[in-house]
């Protein structure tokens, strides 16, 4: 079965170790407006998704995908580093590392 998306905003939320009145907060909310979207009571307009992916520190298509694969935090945390490099050179050059650290394994 399928995660539905309030399921998975709560599930990333958690694993931050944040409640839902400190997710309002951040998202300028209410905790019951937090607490509808986890339980899919209310439709979330996406630049609110998006927020709450970037509060999160996950990618937005974390909460669009169909799939219920899931990418370990390590894995996305690496992700998320990766994109904050500036310089696509230096970033090919960090991929570069990270595959050649992958086969030393």
């Amino acid at each position: 079965m399928e995660k539905t998306l309030g399921k998975k905003i709560k599930e990333y939320r958690l694993k931050r170790g944040m409640t839902q009145e400190e997710m309002a907060d951040k998202l300028l909310s209410k905790k019951s407006t937090v607490s509808e979207y986890e339980n899919d009571k209310i439709d979330i307009k996406i630049s609110v998704l998006r927020e709450i992916a970037k509060i999160l520190g996950v990618s937005l298509s974390h909460f669009l995908c169909e799939s219920d694969e899931y990418i370990d935090d390590e894995v996305m945390q690496m992700a998320m580093a990766l994109k904050q490099i500036k310089s696509r050179e230096l970033r090919k050059a960090a991929i570069k590392q990270v595959m050649i650290l992958a086969e030393m394994e």
